[in-house]
């Protein structure tokens, strides 16, 4: 009995992996977890509860926190759309500030903004007419026979007194008391360009030869070119003056042209070609220094054409002061 004791003894205090010896002979043991370990780590756990704060939360503290959480998330949702909306939505220039000119000023302004924007439309169809009359022109032949000569029917244009008009009148804008006196004279000169040229196109040569048949036919194109542009220009100066309320001069045709005869020699057409074309290249030349060197603007010496103008008009407006006072 007490080798048993010895042999229970022996086989509790093995501890080798592969057994002992006296398991291998067919003894065993029983399979326990130690009490002393147990009570420690049951004490260890004890005290762990005891010292940590606990951090469980009452059912009124998770409704509370729920609650945050859910209006947070609200806010943020709304802040996010807003943003989004911020993002999507044009661009907006800020309202200008008030201005402090009067309101008739104002008025003032705009009303004489759009007479300068209708005078300079119809300056730039003006010139292109000019240059399209002067390169055509070129074509012809033009003889040096008749360099001289005023006929009846050739309408005559006083550019110094339009030139050295004074405009007094009150209650209008520079710019509208110039465009009422000058447009309608523009218009007038150009109509009755207009109808010598519808004249010219129809005249009849008596006893044509083949050059003056060859001349007769680039005549006629340049006639012809020339009067649909002047059309076309009388067309916008009477849409620019309607645009405005400024009436338009009615044109009557000129009895001098009853002068023109229709049937001709070839002499005579070659004059009265040539009389036409120069006092037209004329007409145009100075309605455009007039609108490009207007009075009361210093004309410099670089600008040889203001320059030209300004002192042809000045010797046409001495000359006829010095025969009114005789």
């Amino acid at each position: 009995m007490i080798c048993d004791k010895l042999n229970n003894n022996l086989i509790d205090m093995c501890n080798c992996c592969n057994g002992c010896s006296s398991r291998r002979q067919g003894y065993t043991f029983r399979l326990s977890f130690p009490k002393k370990l147990l009570v420690a780590t049951s004490v260890l756990v004890i005290l762990a509860m005891v010292v940590m704060p606990s951090e469980a939360r009452t059912l009124q503290q998770h409704k509370i926190r729920h609650e945050r959480r859910q209006h947070d998330a609200v806010a943020q949702t709304k802040d996010m759309r807003m943003r989004q909306e911020e993002k999507r939505r044009p661009h907006r220039r800020p309202s200008p500030l008030p201005q402090t000119k009067d309101t008739a000023d104002r008025l003032r302004s705009l009303e004489a903004d759009r007479f300068k924007n209708a005078t300079r439309t119809i300056l730039k169809k003006l010139k292109n007419t000019r240059r399209y009359f002067n390169d055509e022109r070129k074509v012809l032949n033009e003889t040096r026979e008749y360099r001289d000569g005023m006929p009846d029917w050739l309408p005559a244009i006083n550019f110094v007194a339009i030139h050295f008009h004074t405009y007094r009148k009150q209650g209008a804008t520079l710019s509208e008391r110039k465009f009422a006196y000058v447009m309608p004279k523009l218009y007038k000169s150009l109509k009755e360009f207009y109808e010598i040229f519808e004249r010219l196109y129809k005249v009849e040569v008596d006893f044509a030869d083949d050059p003056f048949c060859n001349y007769n036919r680039t005549r006629h194109e340049l006639i012809g070119n020339t009067s649909s542009r002047l059309y076309s220009t009388m067309e916008e100066i009477k849409e620019n003056m309607m645009a405005v309320k400024v009436p338009i001069p009615d044109v009557p045709l000129s009895k001098s042209l009853q002068v023109l005869e229709r049937k001709v020699d070839a002499p005579q057409c070659l004059k009265n070609d040539y009389i036409a074309f120069r006092a037209y290249g004329n007409l145009l030349n100075n309605w455009f220094s007039e609108f490009k060197c207007p009075r009361g603007k210093k004309v410099t010496s670089k600008n040889a054409r203001c320059t030209a103008y300004e002192a042809k008009l000045n010797e046409k407006k001495n000359k006829r002061n010095k025969n009114t006072e005789r």
